[in-house]
C-alpha cells in the first residue's frame, strides 16, 4: 500500500506527519497518473521515462551533488520527458528523515542546485520543490503541470511544507540565462 494510515496534521512544517509510504518510483507513478487525469486534453502531460536516481546522476537529474545524495537520500526516482523538446522533469526523493528532506529541498532550490536552464532551446515555465515528512517532490514543467503535480502530491501526502518556487519563465529571456529564451512546449 502506498499510503500509511497516519493522521494528517494541519501544519505546514517539514516535520508534519505525512501519509506517504513506500518506494519513490511507486508513489511517483501514482502521482503522475493522478496528474494526467486532472489535466485538460488540449495540453496533456508530456510522455516521460521514469528512472532511478543515483549519486552519479543526481546533480543533473535532481540538483543534488553526489555527496549530498549519499548523505541525505535513501532513494529517488525521476520522470523525464521522453522527447527533448519538452523541459519536463518530476522527481520524488525519499530522504533519510524529515530533517534530511528539509536540507534536500534547500539544496535543490539553492545556488548550485537544480539547473532549470539545462535544456537546449527550451525552458520550463516553473520549477518548484516541496516536502512532506521524509519525501521531497521536484516539479519542473509547464505551469499547469507543476500545479497539478503538486496538488496530487499534496493529496497523497495529506500535508506538505512550504513550497519553494525557484524558477519561473514567462517568455522573453530569463535573467542570467545566457540568451536562451525559446520555449517549444
Amino acid at each position: 500500500m502506498l499510503y500509511a494510515s497516519a493522521a494528517c496534521g494541519g501544519g505546514n512544517s517539514a516535520g508534519t506527519a505525512s501519509k506517504l509510504e513506500g518506494p519513490p518510483e511507486e508513489i511517483l507513478n501514482q502521482i503522475l497518473e493522478e496528474t494526467k487525469d486532472s489535466l485538460s486534453d488540449e495540453r496533456s502531460m508530456p510522455m516521460a521515462i521514469i528512472s532511478e536516481v543515483t549519486a552519479d546522476t543526481s546533480q543533473n537529474q535532481i540538483g543534488l551533488s553526489g555527496d549530498d545524495f549519499r548523505q541525505y537520500v535513501s532513494s529517488a526516482s525521476v520522470a523525464t520527458a521522453a522527447i527533448a523538446t519538452f523541459a519536463h522533469e518530476i522527481g520524488l526523493i525519499q530522504a533519510k528523515d524529515a530533517a534530511a528532506a528539509a536540507a534536500i529541498k534547500d539544496r535543490i532550490a539553492g545556488d548550485g542546485g537544480y539547473n532549470s536552464e539545462k535544456w537546449i532551446c527550451v525552458m520550463p515555465e516553473k520549477s518548484c520543490v516541496v516536502e512532506s515528512g521524509s519525501y521531497v517532490l521536484l516539479a519542473v514543467s509547464r505551469n499547469d503541470v507543476v500545479e497539478a503535480v503538486i496538488a496530487a502530491f499534496t493529496e497523497a501526502a495529506g500535508t506538505v511544507g512550504e513550497r519553494n518556487e525557484f524558477f519561473r519563465f514567462e517568455g522573453g529571456v530569463p535573467e542570467g540565462s545566457g540568451g536562451m529564451g525559446l520555449q517549444l512546449n
